[in-house]
């Protein structure tokens, strides 16, 4: 439980508190005796203070001003001349806790792009006689008559892939690379 200072009891058992404070500090006075019993020493010396006539009349208030003034500016004056205001030091956590959640992007980003699920082979249908299906993470081949043809996953070695037959065209090709784009394959 953290209890109120003690500058905020007196000012509530004045009646001086701001609103917020006023519920505050009554919310904590429901549950706590020893604050309770300080609010109840503030009011009673404010009730004694009214009772003896208020505070003294010998003592000339606007003098007593003045002179504690001049010397909350002596002083800061004085604070000044020995040294500036001395700043508080940075926390020097603030960076690592900066840097620390981008090194964790980067290293998940790194390891999503380099992880690979595993790929299984599946052959839904019985093939033909001596048509051979390989597959395996890196490539799938077809091998018919002495013949192959081999699709490579994109991040596979690049391989040189030459298909000859009757029928078979390039319709695709890029100018620039020399790369075919398959879009049907047949077997038979």
């Amino acid at each position: 439980m953290t209890h109120p200072k003690e500058a905020e009891l007196a000012l509530y058992a004045g009646g001086e508190a701001g609103l917020w404070r006023r519920w505050r500090v009554a919310r904590h006075l429901k549950g706590c005796h020893d604050c309770r019993r300080l609010v109840e020493e503030h009011q009673a010396i404010r009730q004694w203070t009214r009772e003896q006539g208020g505070l003294p009349a010998e003592v000339e208030w606007p003098q007593l001003a003045a002179e504690m003034k001049a010397n909350i500016r002596l002083g800061l004056a004085a604070g000044e001349c020995v040294g500036g205001a001395v700043e508080a030091a940075a926390p020097k956590w603030w960076r690592p806790a900066l840097v620390a959640p981008v090194l964790l992007v980067i290293f998940l980003g790194w390891w999503l792009q380099s992880w690979r699920a595993p790929q299984i082979a599946v052959v839904s249908s019985p093939a033909p006689a001596g048509l051979v299906v390989r597959a395996n993470p890196g490539w799938i081949e077809v091998e018919q008559n002495g013949r192959a043809l081999a699709l490579l996953h994109p991040e596979a070695a690049e391989v040189t892939v030459s298909a000859s037959g009757e029928g078979a065209g390039a319709r695709y090709v890029d100018s620039q690379t020399g790369y075919v784009t398959i879009s049907h394959v047949y077997a038979q």
